[in-house]
């Protein structure tokens, strides 16, 4: 069966690098929030874009149009008979919404992945990350509790909800996520 996998979470939990080692271990095309984004704005996707929460290429109609292609583009692949991963945020329940009928449109399996891991890992990360001219998040830790703030609930007892502790070596979070994957089979 086709999936479509999401994997998310506030900024600094490990998503795109879950999302990359899962699609090169899967070989499925991985869909990043934040290079589609940059993508829409006419950017690069490593062009630094930094800006206050929730505004410029980061407010509420923009992310709307981003998780609106980064759908499409998924829809094309699950068109062609091939899983695919979403790597973003997906802070909003109508964004998750959106995966969940475009799985039921082709007759895919939508799986939610949401990562996380100790506070003092993610700062660590986002410190990391602030270093590297190739990262394409903008994610800092002065906007990470109003990240937190404005995500919508995730019920982790839902039945394709699955919550991922990336506080651990990448082949242990690999073996776990695909052991949940082939449940779906």
């Amino acid at each position: 069966m086709k999936k479509v996998v999401v994997i998310f979470g506030l900024m600094g939990t490990g998503k795109t690098t879950l999302a990359r080692a899962l699609g090169e271990e899967m070989g499925w095309p991985v869909v990043h929030s934040d290079a589609v984004r940059k993508t829409l704005a006419g950017l690069t996707p490593t062009t630094p874009t930094p800006t206050e929460f929730g505004k410029g290429i980061y407010d509420e109609e923009f992310s709307r149009r981003t998780y609106k292609e980064m759908c499409s583009q998924a829809g094309a692949h699950l068109a062609a008979g091939q899983s695919v991963i979403l790597d973003g945020s997906y802070k909003r329940a109508t964004e998750r919404d959106l995966v969940k009928q475009l799985a039921r449109d082709h007759d895919a399996a939508a799986i939610f992945l949401y990562c996380a891991c100790p506070l003092e890992v993610v700062k660590e990360r986002l410190g990391i990350r602030a270093k590297d001219p190739e990262s394409i998040s903008d994610g800092r830790e002065e906007i990470l509790e109003a990240q937190a703030k404005d995500f919508d609930p995730v019920d982790l007892k839902l039945p394709d909800f699955w919550g991922v502790n990336t506080n651990r070596e990448m082949p242990d979070i690999l073996e776990k996520v695909k052991y949940l994957l082939g449940r779906m089979d």
